[in-house]
C-alpha cells in the first residue's frame, strides 16, 4: 500500500470512511490506516490525467487485470470478479458545470472489502451525487455498498428522466389531438433519439448484472451478490418503461406525420382545383390577347364583356364537371 501515499497528487478526491464519517484523503496516512485494519478508502481518479494513469498502472494494491480494464478504452458495462475483488464499468451521465446531464458516460471501478478505486474520463453525475451523499450522511458503509449505490442512483436519475419524457409525450399527444394545432413546430426526433440511447444503456447494464449473478469465477463478495437480483430487476423495469416510451414516441411521430401529410394534401388539392379552373380562362384571355387580325369582338364596344362572360361560362362548366366527377 505504499503507492497510496502518492495518490493525492493525482486524485480528484479521496476519502477514508470510519464510524459513519468521510474524511479527506489528504488528512491521514492510508498505509497506517490499512495496517490498523480500520475503515475503508475511496480514491477517485481522472483518466485524462497522465499522472493518474501512471499511478494506476503501478498501483499494485489492486489486481493487474483490474488495472488493465480501468485504463483500457472498453466502454461495455460489465462486472469482473477475482477472489476478493470486483471490478468493471458502469454507465453514468456526463454533466456540465451546472450539474445537468449532457450525455452518456462511463465509470470504471475496482472494489474490495476495504478499498474502492473509481476513475472517469469526463465529469460524471452519478458518482458525484454518491460522493455528496457520503460526505453528508456517510451513507455508503463499504466499497461494495458504494458500487450498489452507483447503480441505484443511476436508476433513480433515469426513472426521473423517463417521467419527464412521459410528461413531454403527454403534452405532444394532447397537442396532436387538437384539430387546429400547429404540428409543424413539434420535434420528436431528439426525444426519440434520447429514449433509444437510454434503452441501449439499460439493456447493456441489465445484461452485465445478469452475467454477474452467475460469475465464471468464485468470489468472496457475498454482499454484492445479494444485491444483484434486485438491481437487475430495477434495471429490467426501467428497460421495459423505455420500450413503452419508444413505442409512444414512434406512434406520435407517425400520427404527426400523417396529420401534416393530410394538411399538405388538402392544400395541394385546393391549389390543383384552382389551377384547373383557371386554365380555360387563361387560354381564352391568351387567345384574345394575340396581336393578329380576325379577333372576335375586336371592333365592337362589348368585346370585353363578351369575353368575360365566356370565361365565366367556361369556369362554371369546369366546376360542374369536377362536381359531377366527384373531385370536389
Amino acid at each position: 500500500m505504499n503507492a497510496v501515499l502518492d495518490a493525492p497528487s493525482a486524485l480528484i478526491w479521496g476519502f477514508r470512511f470510519q464510524g459513519g464519517r468521510a474524511l479527506p484523503a489528504t488528512e491521514f496516512d492510508l498505509t497506517a490506516d490499512f495496517a490498523k485494519g480500520e475503515g475503508w478508502v475511496w480514491l477517485h481518479f481522472p483518466l485524462g490525467d497522465l499522472r493518474a494513469r501512471a499511478f494506476l498502472k503501478g498501483f499494485e494494491a489492486i489486481p493487474l487485470a483490474a488495472r488493465d480494464l480501468m485504463l483500457s478504452d472498453e466502454s461495455r458495462p460489465q462486472f469482473q470478479f477475482a477472489e476478493g475483488w470486483v471490478n468493471g464499468i458502469l454507465p453514468d451521465m456526463q454533466r456540465d458545470l451546472a450539474g445537468r446531464a449532457t450525455g452518456a458516460g462511463r465509470l470504471h471501478f475496482v472494489a474490495s472489502e476495504r478499498l474502492l478505486v473509481t476513475a472517469r474520463l469526463h465529469a460524471l453525475r452519478v458518482v458525484d451525487d454518491v460522493r455528496h451523499e457520503c460526505e453528508r450522511h456517510g451513507r455508503a458503509v463499504s466499497p461494495v455498498a458504494a458500487v450498489v449505490r452507483f447503480v441505484e442512483r443511476y436508476v433513480d436519475l433515469c426513472e426521473n428522466r423517463a417521467h419527464q419524457i412521459a410528461e413531454e409525450l403527454d403534452r405532444v399527444e394532447d397537442l396532436t389531438l387538437v384539430e387546429e394545432s400547429e404540428l409543424e413546430a413539434v420535434r420528436l426526433g431528439p426525444t426519440r433519439r434520447e429514449v433509444s440511447r437510454n434503452h441501449r444503456e439499460f439493456t447493456a447494464l441489465r445484461s452485465a448484472l445478469h452475467r454477474a449473478m452467475g460469475p465464471r469465477e468464485p468470489h468472496a463478495l457475498a454482499a454484492l451478490s445479494e444485491h444483484l437480483p434486485r438491481l437487475a430487476q430495477e434495471v429490467e423495469d426501467l428497460s421495459r418503461e423505455s420500450v413503452s416510451l419508444q413505442d409512444r414516441a414512434r406512434l406520435l411521430h407517425e400520427e404527426i406525420d400523417t396529420r401534416i401529410t393530410g394538411a399538405t394534401n388538402r392544400s395541394m388539392r385546393a391549389l390543383t382545383i384552382i389551377s384547373t379552373l383557371l386554365i380555360p380562362p387563361t387560354l381564352i384571355v391568351g387567345a384574345f390577347g394575340m396581336n393578329v387580325g380576325g379577333i372576335p369582338w375586336a371592333s365592337g364596344q362589348g368585346g370585353f364583356v363578351a369575353a368575360s362572360i365566356l370565361c365565366l361560362t367556361v369556369v362554371g362548366a369546369a366546376w360542374w364537371m369536377l362536381r359531377r366527377m366527384r373531385i370536389l
